[in-house]
């Protein structure tokens, strides 16, 4: 069975799935090595792991958000990517254009992850020990003001918004830039 089959088979149950999310910092040598780490964890355990740049993160109500709107555009076959974890990514970073998705993903050096799990909950369960043991773990998915440049400029949300709405509100403007990934083409 390869990695495309037990992604296949677990779109169809994801009704049944769960989400867990982890943050801290890690360091990576070689980023196609520790994607293929991350692959190995995924496909042992069965999930879909989605690794993201925590500093362009604007809580957990927008993984959780972007989770939500890939799971729907998975199961009305509507999703641009075929990997669930893409589509994920692609939700989180507030595009349609896959390419573009990329640029809140994760690169060699030091990194401030938020990993997105989602599978069964004992699986969830596996692999977040796994991953413990390479991550120094720190709750780094909250909004917080030294993430402010890195999620304007993510989401172009531009100062006259956040004048209109306030600068409390900036985690409300990701949402609604998740929201309207499928709206805007």
């Amino acid at each position: 069975m390869s990695a495309t089959d037990i992604l296949i088979r677990s779109h169809s149950n994801l009704h049944d799935m769960d989400t867990k999310i982890l943050s801290g910092l890690i360091k990576i040598k070689d980023l196609r090595k520790f994607l293929k780490t991350l692959n190995n964890i995924s496909s042992a355990n069965n999930i879909t792991i989605q690794a993201l740049d925590a500093d362009k993160i604007a809580g957990e109500r927008h993984v959780r958000f972007a989770v939500k709107k890939a799971t729907d555009a998975m199961k009305a076959h509507t999703n641009v990517a075929n990997d669930f974890g893409v589509e994920i990514m692609r939700y989180a970073a507030g595009e349609r254009q896959i390419e573009k998705a990329f640029s809140i993903g994760l690169h060699e050096g030091e990194n401030r992850v938020v990993f997105v799990l989602v599978g069964e909950e004992q699986s969830l369960s596996l692999s977040s020990n796994a991953l413990l043991e390479i991550i120094d773990e720190k709750p780094l998915i909250d909004y917080s003001p030294s993430k402010r440049e890195s999620i304007i400029s993510q989401f172009n949300i531009t100062e006259s918004e956040i004048k209109a709405v306030g600068e409390g509100k900036i985690s409300d403007l990701v949402i609604e830039r998740v929201a309207l990934v499928d709206v805007l083409k």
